[in-house]
């Protein structure tokens, strides 16, 4: 199986960037420490969008993605940064240099 690539565009509601970035790195810490298979996990700040983050996940195979959907720190996670969110669009990739 392909390893699966997760982006994730953000649209951070106005004045809620540093507080979401806060929150996204302390779940990124969880997710690392806690899911073997994630390989990889990202938070960006895009240059030219102020109120924009671009999260890059990078999962050994789907079932590992959908491990990751299913914890508990994940409810939690979407739970605490819905009301900082505006926008989200989450784009599966296939991971195809590998």
């Amino acid at each position: 199986m392909a390893a699966i690539v997760l982006v994730v565009e953000l649209e951070i509601a106005p004045g809620e960037k540093e507080r979401f970035l806060a929150r996204a790195r302390v779940h990124r810490e969880k997710v690392l420490a806690s899911e073997p298979g994630c390989r990889q996990f990202d938070i960006l700040a895009p240059q030219e969008k102020e109120d924009a983050v671009i999260l890059v996940e990078v999962y050994a195979d789907a079932e590992a993605l959908e491990t990751h959907f299913n914890t508990p720190y994940m409810k939690e996670y979407l739970a605490d940064t819905g009301p900082m969110i505006a926008e989200r669009k989450r784009t599966p990739c296939d991971l195809v240099n590998d």
